[in-house]
């Protein structure tokens, strides 16, 4: 019994021995080597996995970076011999950007209306001209990154591609600063990208219609039109225009001169406002504001005319029928009016402007003048009470203070404009020397002002300068 007894108990102590281990560490790492991922065997009698030993374990299998801390503590605590836990991360390198062109205009050259508040769709303001001013950004170069480095858990570097750099490809009329990060526009006009330059256009060049395909065209220098400008669009520019086609109920704002090759034919709705000269084949019921000469080659007729300086109608008919001329020194012709007596008014000697001036300065005139008698009495009133009282109230001397300074201020006004209107008078007394002529006849109908004097024919006169001599209209003849 006794030896029984102790050859059992050597067989269980074996057995004790076999059973007893402690807990292991597994550490595993992917194959890029970006990720390390430990697995925690929990003892079996045994001492548990600690803290260093997980480390240690780790770093034999050469993990030297990007430890997730907590989660080496989470697996050792929760010991899942079935959870890899990850336990260290790698960097992945950041890839520098490559250099880019910021664009200070749009670069979209589609067809797009703006739809409006009403939800309505514009067609006729498309904004294809993109105008720019002198010394206006065109572009600005946001320079490449170089990145950054990144690092696997085995501490080996991954090293980052720097981004590529860009050039700012710049045409005519624009300049690159010296360290050639921003484009600016030398003159003002239309800028574009053509053949992946940004150029600057002082001249725009619209090879179609100005109709719902362009849109209007608002353009800061001088625009070339190869067809014409169809009903109710417009065309706005500084510099001159040139139409190859016709004006078709369009309008037009020029800061230069005009040119329409094939005429204007206004439809009652054309308002063609030109700061220089126009030159047309034709004006049929149109309505012309221009501060230089108007040159027709054919016929006017139906229209309003408003010339600065010359108005001339040539060529095989030279007709001025209908409607009003009105300019600053002369209208010639062929003819003027029609067998039918149409009504047909002409006025030369006094520029349009300067007859609308002088009526702005007598207005400001008298407005400053009320304005003053006004500032004066209320002025009386204050000394008045001044003299009676010996004093006056703060608010009261402040006031006449005030009304002292507008009286002075209101005095240089009225005699700037005095001079003014002198001015104006003697341009407005020289319009007496303006002269109307025609080369055939004047017709029945025609109604003639040459500054202060007016007539109206009665019968045809043929060959005829019409002009003021000794303070009287007379009529001579044409080459006079």
């Amino acid at each position: 019994m006794t030896e029984e007894r102790k050859v059992k108990s050597r067989e269980e102590k074996e057995e004790e021995q076999v059973e007893r281990k402690d807990g292991e560490a597994h550490v595993t790492v992917s194959r890029d080597e970006m990720e390390a991922y430990l697995t925690i065997v929990p003892p079996k009698g045994g001492a548990p996995v600690t803290r260093e030993i997980a480390k240690k374990a780790l770093l034999e299998m050469g993990i030297q970076y990007g430890f997730i801390e907590e989660e080496i503590d989470r697996a050792i605590l929760e010991m899942n011999p079935m959870d890899s836990v990850l336990v260290a991360k790698g960097k992945v390198a950041t890839h520098g950007k490559d250099g880019i062109i910021e664009y200070r205009f749009s670069t979209d050259n589609r067809i797009q209306p703006v739809e409006l508040d009403n939800g309505r769709v514009d067609f006729y303001n498309l904004n294809l001209i993109k105008n720019v001013q002198v010394g206006e950004i065109l572009a600005v170069k946001i320079a490449p990154t170089a990145g950054e480095s990144g690092m696997t858990v085995k501490g080996n570097e991954l090293k980052a591609k720097p981004g590529k750099d860009v050039r700012i490809a710049f045409g005519k009329n624009t300049q690159l600063s010296p360290d050639e990060m921003i484009l600016t526009a030398t003159l003002a006009g239309h800028v574009h990208v053509n053949g992946g330059k940004i150029s600057v256009d002082p001249v725009y060049e619209l090879r179609g219609d100005v109709d719902f395909a362009s849109g209007n065209l608002n353009f800061l220098g001088t625009v070339l039109v190869r067809g014409s400008i169809t009903y109710g669009f417009s065309v706005q520019c500084e510099g001159d225009l040139e139409i190859g086609g016709s004006i078709d109920g369009g309008s037009v704002t020029v800061g230069g001169n005009l040119t329409v090759r094939q005429g204007i034919q206004g439809q009652q709705r054309s308002i063609i406002d030109v700061k220089g000269n126009v030159l047309s084949k034709f004006i049929q019921n149109a309505t012309i504001k221009a501060g230089g000469d108007v040159m027709v080659g054919e016929a006017i007729m139906h229209s309003y005319i408003d010339a600065g300086t010359n108005l001339m109608v040539g060529g095989k008919k030279g007709l001025i029928v209908g409607g009003q001329c009105r300019t600053g020194r002369e209208i010639a012709a062929k003819t003027i009016g029609s067998l039918h007596a149409t009504v047909t008014e002409l006025e030369v000697g006094v520029c349009p402007r300067v007859r609308q001036k002088y009526s702005e300065a007598i207005k400001k005139l008298e407005e400053n003048r009320s304005n003053l008698d006004k500032t004066q009495k209320a002025i009386k009133v204050l000394k008045d009470w001044e003299a009676r009282l010996g004093s006056l109230a703060e608010d009261k001397r402040m006031l006449l203070l005030r009304l002292t300074r507008t009286q002075f201020q209101l005095l240089k006004t009225i005699k700037d404009l005095e001079a003014e209107r002198e001015v104006l008078e003697l341009r407005l007394d020289e319009g007496n020397r303006g002269k109307i002529r025609a080369a055939s006849c004047i017709y029945p109908g025609v109604a003639i002002k040459i500054g202060q004097y007016t007539t109206r024919i009665r019968d045809k006169i043929d060959f005829a300068t019409a002009l003021v001599e000794d303070g009287e209209l007379h009529f001579k003849p044409y080459n006079y």
